[in-house]
């Protein structure tokens, strides 16, 4: 018996849980369209791509953390940005506020050789013509379609059928299958400490969107003070963030929680990384100086 399309499952397991036809189709448009991309770059990289390398890279802090977390808000006193500007750049505010990056402008506070130093050791990113390459791979790809074929393995069928699954779907070789299957466990270990720590109900998914679009965001801001692209680019690719977003997520924390729980899927965080981005959180929602606190989700951008 022929396997049933992994895409068209997780569609109809999207529309039991209630989604429009019209998000359903934009949907399988963007799985579609990031299959094809797939498919194209290995078309042309061959057997010079390496996966290993690639996976490092986008998994390794979350894009541009260079390890020293913080706690602090960081805020720019002479930001001039819109209030529109500056919702769109408080969508990345968690992975900001890890990186110690300001949370209210473009400008991350780093200066031009620390950004140009990240961006090229985190992310292979040397050139302006690299980083939007980069964006746009999040933008139509990036890894919400993995993410959710490990949900769906994960959720409708046993452990030893979803490993089964991961490599007959997912992995193209035993290396790839071997990252899938640790994030598989990743995923399992992140559903209980969520639920143990009542951020998510057990039949909540929380959606991968802003795991991607935080870090278009990020490296757009890194990418102007490393001098690749103006601030005006920077601005018009972080506003094509605000209406995916408000559409997938209902709040702040909401957004977050998905955030932090992507992480810990992709990143291999120990629980008490976790621990961090919650108490990161927490202060997020709740600091009068935070743009979670002075922007609210639905206010009128």
């Amino acid at each position: 018996m022929s396997q049933p399309n992994p895409i068209e499952q997780y569609l109809q397991t999207l529309r039991a849980m209630g989604m429009s036809e019209e998000a359903i189709a934009m949907y399988r448009q963007q799985m579609e369209q990031s299959i094809n991309m797939t498919n194209q770059w290995a078309s042309q990289f061959g057997q010079n791509l390496d996966m290993n390398a690639m996976n490092q890279a986008f998994a390794g802090m979350g894009g541009f953390d260079n390890g020293d977390e913080q706690s602090q808000l960081e805020i720019n006193p002479a930001s001039t940005l819109t209030t529109r500007q500056q919702w769109a750049i408080a969508c990345g505010a968690d992975l900001a506020m890890l990186n110690g990056q300001y949370l209210n402008d473009v400008t991350t506070g780093f200066s031009k050789q620390d950004c140009r130093q990240l961006l090229s050791e985190w992310w292979d990113i040397d050139s302006k013509e690299e980083l939007q390459e980069m964006i746009q791979w999040l933008f139509t790809e990036g890894h919400r379609i993995q993410y959710d074929l490990i949900w769906q393995a994960l959720n409708t069928v046993s452990m030893k059928e979803s490993k089964e699954f991961l490599r007959q779907h997912v992995a193209t070789n035993e290396e790839e299958a071997e990252l899938a299957l640790r994030r598989l466990r990743n995923m399992r270990d992140a559903l209980e400490l969520f639920q143990e720590h009542k951020l998510i109900a057990p039949d909540f998914q929380p959606e991968m969107l802003i795991w991607d679009y935080a870090r278009v965001i990020n490296l757009s801001r890194a990418g102007v003070d490393a001098g690749y692209i103006s601030k005006e680019e920077a601005l018009e690719i972080i506003d094509k963030c605000i209406d995916p977003v408000r559409k997938m997520y209902s709040s702040w924390k909401q957004l977050s929680v998905s955030y932090q729980f992507a992480r810990y899927v992709w990143s291999d965080l120990q629980e008490e990384d976790c621990m961090e981005m919650m108490e990161n959180m927490e202060v997020l929602l709740t600091d009068p100086e935070s743009p979670w606190v002075k922007l609210k989700w639905d206010e009128p951008i």
